[in-house]
């Protein structure tokens, strides 16, 4: 049967909305298991090697053989320490009045642009919006405190050209989903809120102290080698679950229900909740980990990029005059 997906408020946690989904379909579980074969093993011991110096920067490589989706404009931009990408997706404006700046995962150590190109190209249409894709400095060579940076001078570059803060919206998945909210609470400090904000499957807690989970993709043995790695290279752990405050964007969170990151994104929901900030969770069952990178293979992923591209859209267009009508 499937479950209806209109919104309805959360009867345990006043504040949050959340987002029935339905069951995963056929595509969604061949993938899930494909993934927990192949991924998940490759994981569980690639954890146990993480100080070793690995070519972690293959990944990233090999994605720039793949072809662009049709259509997809790209513009370099170049920041104070890393790179950026202007994208926009066929149809979309060269200029408009509002943007997304996008983080990407890859547990601060891998992908990039051309990982998650296919991903932002449906994220820039559904949202009609160009995408600024930031190319953030990358563990172990650099910190994390630098990847922020760099997502911060990516936000500072739109302001320059042009673009208020209630027409930018943030976004990001699984480490990128960190910086995202860390880049949201430190813009929040200048005195500055974006529009909105958009988390998937996000990594929200440094400390792997959370309950454990056996999803598809990811062990529970990668979340403490990373936090170890982290550690040796920035030290003190900026948790951004600890700094929930009133003033941040409205935020729509999806994460699979399978994968050990549900608890992170729950808890997150509800600190934002009880700060009285909007925010919205989907729970999407048997999806893998950042599942929105299967698109147009997996349903599901493409209906959570149309739901988040119309999030986005609507908090930018909010302050907008209607268009009048000849």
């Amino acid at each position: 049967m499937t479950i209806p997906s209109s919104p309805r408020r959360d009867s345990e946690n006043v504040g949050i909305t959340r987002t029935p989904q339905p069951s995963p379909s056929l595509a969604a579980r061949v993938v899930s298991g494909a993934v927990r074969l192949t991924l998940h093993n490759a994981l569980s011991f690639g954890s146990t090697a993480l100080g070793w110096p690995l070519p972690f920067g293959a990944i990233e490589f090999a994605a720039q053989a793949l072809p662009a989706p049709r259509g997809l404009t790209r513009t370099a931009v170049r920041l104070p320490h890393a790179r950026a990408q202007l994208l926009r997706a066929r149809g979309v404006a060269a200029r408009t009045d509002r943007v997304v700046l996008y983080c990407h995962g890859g547990a601060f150590l891998c992908c990039g642009i051309s990982t998650h190109l296919r991903l932002m190209d449906k994220l820039s249409e559904f949202s009609d919006s160009p995408v600024l894709a930031v190319d953030y400095r990358l563990l172990p060579k650099y910190t994390i405190a630098m990847a922020l940076q760099d997502c911060h001078d990516a936000y500072r570059w739109l302001r320059t050209h042009g673009y208020e803060p209630e027409q930018i919206a943030i976004a990001g998945d699984s480490a990128g989903g960190y910086l995202a909210l860390a880049l949201a609470q430190r813009l929040l400090a200048e005195g500055e809120t974006p529009a909105a904000l958009a988390l998937l499957s996000p990594l929200l807690q440094l400390d792997p102290n959370r309950p454990a989970a056996d999803g598809p993709m990811l062990p529970h043995s990668s979340f403490a080698a990373l936090t170890a790695l982290i550690a040796a290279h920035d030290g003190v752990l900026y948790e951004p679950l600890e700094h929930i405050e009133p003033g941040l964007p409205p935020t729509l969170i999806h994460v699979s229900g399978a994968e050990e990151l549900a608890y992170d994104a729950q808890l997150a929901a509800r600190e934002l909740a009880a700060a009285a900030v909007p925010v919205e969770l989907g729970i999407w069952p048997g999806q893998i980990h950042v599942f929105q990178l299967a698109a147009p293979l997996v349903p599901e992923a493409t209906r959570s990029l149309r739901r988040i591209g119309a999030f986005l859209l609507t908090a930018m267009s909010e302050d907008e005059e209607p268009e009048s009508v000849a």
